[in-house]
């Protein structure tokens, strides 16, 4: 089982060579870290059972329905990413800051048994407006000496594999190593006609190699909820949801010599660009029970969602330098672009609220999701073996969030802890563990209250770890990844 995770893993590093979209682009837009208003951020999201936030129409829209009045919220979220990267015992860092949009709405309060003073339809209450799910802000830098291999090398073992002919490398590899081939190339690999095989200048390692990766963009859901009040006992929900997806990706690899005894080679420099964006649509729909006035015990169920219009454009270059100034080059590929369609996995959340009386409440909330249940589709295309990679790189766990708060008077204390779970199940060659993709998230804030104005503030601080391979993981060591942010999201609130 081990070597079927590492040759996996292997499979779906180099699989760039083959399709634009792999098995880790199937992952990144499956995870859903909830974001939305300062209060729901504070409990770190353990909303389910809990109700009246403008962000549960994301994760329970029962929650609306728990409404008494209508109301009208904005939310500002500034982030600072931070970095840190180990490779081949060097550590680099660094760092982004990001100034995004949380969320914002309006929730519209009905009260037929105001009027009537009949029947168990307490009140319905409908919802619009947006609510983030992802923030793809970033930078990483990876630095550190190898003393056994080059990316060059990992590209003429590629080509020596398939047996391929040098007339059709540049035609079947126009984004990676048909740049790096010689013939009208920059001369990184080429071919030995004697002995029929690639070859590299530094194929023994002796390179400084650094990466420095920066990404943008986010995932934003627009909702539009309906929450109804039956006899103050049960509350239940609808959510029509409609994901936006727009994900940016620059990423500059180098190697340079760091013996003179490498023949020729001096330095070169590859160069990716990708973005990426889709619009979705999915449903929810959830239900809140209140046993007992202490005690609330929440459900939702998520659908799949379906992004029928995904779209992939990018594009690469490679310079090279050698001690020959005649031989140095650079390439540039086409433009990749490509339409897709994408389904992410179905989610089930469950939730747990214990209020105490007018002086706060305990919450806890579980979230079910199967990440390998993600498929990429094409007209035109086959995904059968990306597919392959996503079904047995991914596993079904659960997510856990936790949260309190307090009132003082119209002031409210607020803390909460969530857990996201490892999703993968590749092994790392080298340590013999599952890749660790797994977050923690603590948060804490403050609120004001009053009958027709609010406004809250919350910090949020999380972490997560990962390994990442700069090319064919049997080949090189993982660099070792921490990914740390810090939100502090600011909401302003009018009830009328």
């Amino acid at each position: 089982m081990k070597k079927a995770s590492i040759i996996i893993l292997i499979i779906t590093l180099s699989s760039s060579f083959m399709f634009s979209q792999t098995a880790e682009d199937a992952l990144r837009f499956s995870r859903v870290f909830y974001s939305g208003t300062a209060r729901f951020n504070g409990l770190s999201g353990a909303f389910g059972a809990v109700g009246a936030d403008f962000s549960t129409m994301a994760t329970n829209p029962a929650g609306i329905g728990l409404y008494t009045g209508s109301e009208t919220t904005f939310t500002l979220a500034p982030t600072v990413g931070y970095s840190t990267a180990d490779y081949n015992m060097s550590t680099a860092t660094d760092y982004r800051v990001n100034v995004g949009v949380g969320n914002f709405g309006v929730i519209f309060n009905i009260n037929p048994y105001q009027k009537t003073k009949t029947g168990t339809l307490k009140s319905i209450n409908f919802g619009i407006g947006v609510n983030r799910q992802n923030d793809f802000n970033n930078r990483v830098v990876i630095n550190g000496v190898n003393t056994r291999n080059s990316m060059m090398q990992s590209y003429a073992n590629t080509l020596n594999g398939i047996r391929i002919q040098p007339a059709y490398v540049q035609d079947s590899f126009p984004f990676d190593i048909g740049l790096a081939f010689r013939t009208d190339g920059t001369g990184l690999v080429y071919y030995n006609s004697d002995s029929n095989k690639y070859y590299c200048d530094a194929a023994y390692g002796g390179v400084l190699q650094n990466k420095r990766i920066n990404t943008s963009g986010s995932m934003n859901e627009v909702d539009f909820s309906v929450g109804a009040n039956f006899s103050d006992k049960l509350f239940v929900g609808f959510t029509f949801g409609i994901p936006t997806i727009n994900y940016y990706e620059n990423s500059v690899y180098t190697e340079t010599r760091t013996k003179d005894t490498i023949p020729n080679f001096i330095s070169l420099s590859y160069r990716y660009d990708l973005h990426t964006r889709g619009t979705g649509i999915n449903f929810k729909l959830g239900a809140i029970y209140k046993p007992a006035d202490w005690f609330r015990i929440g459900a939702s169920i998520h659908t799949p969602t379906w992004y029928p219009s995904m779209r992939d454009q990018w594009s690469s270059s490679m310079q090279s330098t050698f001690t020959n100034s005649s031989w140095n080059g650079t390439q540039y590929s086409p433009l990749g672009d490509f339409d897709y369609q994408l389904t992410t996995p179905f989610r089930a959340m469950g939730g747990l609220a214990f209020i105490i009386g007018q002086y706060g409440l305990i919450s806890a909330d579980y979230e079910y999701v199967n990440y390998s249940q993600a498929r990429f589709h094409a007209s035109y295309e086959s995904y059968s073996s990306v597919n392959e990679q996503i079904k047995y790189s991914y596993k079904s766990w659960g997510n856990i969030r936790v949260g309190t708060e307090w009132r003082i008077a119209d002031f409210r204390i607020r803390g909460g802890f969530g857990y996201f779970s490892n999703p993968s199940t590749v092994v790392n060659p080298y340590t013999g563990k599952t890749n660790n993709s797994e977050r923690f998230q603590a948060s804490g804030g403050l609120g004001y209250r009053t009958k027709h104005f609010f406004a809250d503030v919350t910090y949020v601080w999380s972490k997560m770890n990962q390994d990442y391979y700069l090319y064919d993981a049997s080949m090189v060591n993982p660099a070792t990844i921490s990914y740390y942010t810090s939100t502090v999201s600011t909401t302003i609130g009018f009830r009328f």
